[in-house]
C-alpha cells in the first residue's frame, strides 16, 4: 500500500508554484498516493488548467471556504474542511506550500496527529509587505509553527541562511535545500519555431530588442522600476527596443498611468508597435520566453523566482535585483547581472550592455542554459522529494500512523 501523501497550496493557478508542484506530483506518483488540495483563486488570477491537461489523472480537492484575503469566519469553516479532508484521505504525510495554507494546513495536521508534516518556503513575507508590527507578529507565528513541523524545505541556499541564521525560526537540522526544477521536456527542441511564432504574433521584428519581466502585478514586484528602466532605455538606446509584462493585477491600472507619465506607449493587444506590451496571464510562459531577448526581475522581495530558472533554461540573459534567492539561481556576470533594489541606473547600464552587444547575449545565453540544466532539473527534485519523503516516514511514524487510522471496533 503506497504512502497517503496530501500536498496543499494556496491556490491551483497560473504561476511558479503550480508549475512546481503539479509535475511534482504527476511524478510521484508511481510510490505515493496523492491528494492536491487547495483554495480559491483571487479574481484577477487564471486557474491552471492547462498543467492538469498536461499532467492528467491527479486527485484534487478544492476548499472553496479558503481564500487568500483573511476572513474569521471563512478562515474557521476552511480549517475544519482541511481537518475533515486529511482525517478522510488518512494521510500519512501533509506537506503544504504557500503562506497561509502552511499555517492552517499545518496546524490541522497537526490536531489531526499526522506523524509527518513539511513545509515548503517559496518565499517569506517577513520584509518589505507589511509593516514592522505585522512583520514581527508573522515571525511570532513562524516560529511557533516550526516546532510542530518535521521538516522545512528552503528552495535555495541564502533561504536556508535566512530562516535559521537571519530570522532565528528554526534551527538549520530541520531544514533541507531542495531546488525547484524544470522538465527539459517543457522547453521544447523547437525553440526556434516557439519564438518565431510568439514573436509574429506581437509583430516583433528580427531587429526588435524584447525585454520582459513576469509575475503578479502587486507592489512587492516593484513594477515602477522596471518602466522608468524602459524609459531611460527608449531614451539612450538606438535599437528597436519593446517591453513585455507578462502577468495581471491589481496595480494594472497605476502601472498603465506611469507609463502615460513617462510617455511610454502601452497596449493589451497584440499587435501594433506599442513600447510596452501588457499581454495578461500566459498559460504557458515558455513560448514567451524563448521569444524574449532579455528577462528582468524587479522585486523587493523574492523567493526563488521561477520566471528567471525558465528564462535561463531558455537560453535568456536576466538582470534581477538582488533579493532572496535570487543571487542562488544565477551566476553573475556569467548568466545575468545583480542589481540593487531601485538601482535605476545599475539596472539600465546592464540591461543596455546586453542591447547593444548581440554576441554577449548569445554567449550568456548559451552559459544560462547550461546552468539551468545542471542545477534545476525536476527528475533531481523528484528524487531528492522521494528521498525525504521515505526518509521521514520511520517505522515508529508508520507505527503512529497505523494507530492514529486504526478503524473503530
Amino acid at each position: 500500500m503506497k504512502p497517503k501523501l496530501l500536498l496543499f497550496t494556496n491556490r491551483l493557478v497560473v504561476g511558479g508554484i503550480s508549475n512546481d508542484i503539479i509535475p511534482l506530483a504527476y511524478h510521484l506518483q508511481t510510490e505515493f498516493d496523492i491528494l492536491i488540495l487547495y483554495g480559491e483563486k483571487e479574481k484577477d488570477e487564471v486557474e491552471a488548467d492547462f498543467l492538469l491537461t498536461a499532467y492528467p489523472g491527479l486527485k484534487l480537492k478544492k476548499i472553496k471556504s479558503f481564500k487568500k484575503t483573511i476572513n474569521p469566519f471563512n478562515d474557521l469553516l476552511a480549517y475544519h474542511d482541511i481537518k475533515k479532508v486529511i482525517r478522510n484521505f488518512k494521510a500519512g504525510i501533509v506537506h503544504t506550500h504557500g503562506p497561509k495554507s502552511g499555517l492552517l494546513g499545518r496546524y490541522a495536521a497537526y490536531k489531526c496527529k499526522v506523524p509527518v508534516i513539511i513545509h515548503t518556503f517559496h518565499g517569506h513575507h517577513f520584509h518589505s509587505y507589511y509593516n514592522k508590527f505585522i512583520n514581527w507578529f508573522l515571525l511570532k507565528i513562524e516560529k511557533k509553527l516550526s516546532r510542530i513541523t518535521t521538516k522545512i524545505v528552503a528552495i535555495s541556499t541564502w533561504q536556508k541562511k535566512e530562516l535559521s541564521e537571519i530570522y532565528n525560526i528554526i534551527p538549520s537540522n530541520k531544514i533541507q535545500t531542495i531546488s525547484l526544477g524544470i522538465e527539459s521536456s517543457r522547453i521544447g527542441d523547437d525553440s526556434a519555431t516557439q519564438r518565431v511564432v510568439f514573436r509574429k504574433k506581437y509583430n516583433l521584428t528580427n531587429e526588435t530588442i524584447a525585454i520582459g519581466i513576469a509575475g503578479r502585478m502587486v507592489p512587492i514586484k516593484n513594477l515602477s522600476m522596471f518602466v522608468q528602466a524602459a524609459q531611460n532605455l527608449k531614451t539612450v538606446s538606438s535599437k528597436q527596443l519593446r517591453f513585455f509584462i507578462i502577468g495581471d493585477g491589481l496595480l494594472k491600472k497605476q502601472v498603465e498611468q506611469q507609463c502615460d507619465e513617462l510617455n511610454l506607449s502601452f497596449t493589451e493587444n497584440a499587435d501594433g508597435n506599442a513600447d510596452v506590451v501588457f499581454t495578461s496571464w500566459i498559460e504557458d510562459i515558455i513560448p514567451a520566453m524563448h521569444a524574449m531577448d532579455i528577462v528582468t526581475l524587479t522585486s523587493e522581495n523574492e523567493g526563488t523566482p521561477m520566471s528567471l530558472i525558465e528564462a535561463q533554461w531558455c537560453g535568456k540573459p536576466v538582470v534581477a535585483t538582488n533579493v532572496g534567492g535570487v543571487r542562488d539561481i544565477l551566476i553573475n556576470n556569467e548568466t545575468g547581472f545583480l542589481v540593487e533594489v531601485n538601482d535605476i541606473k545599475a539596472m539600465v547600464s546592464k540591461l543596455q550592455l546586453l542591447i547593444e552587444n548581440d554576441e554577449l547575449r548569445t554567449s550568456m545565453g548559451k552559459k544560462a542554459t547550461l546552468f539551468a540544466a545542471a542545477n534545476f532539473s525536476k527528475e533531481t527534485e523528484v528524487e531528492n522529494y522521494k528521498q525525504l519523503y521515505k526518509n521521514l516516514l520511520t517505522p515508529k511514524n508508520i507505527e503512529r500512523l497505523t494507530c492514529q487510522y486504526a478503524p473503530i471496533e
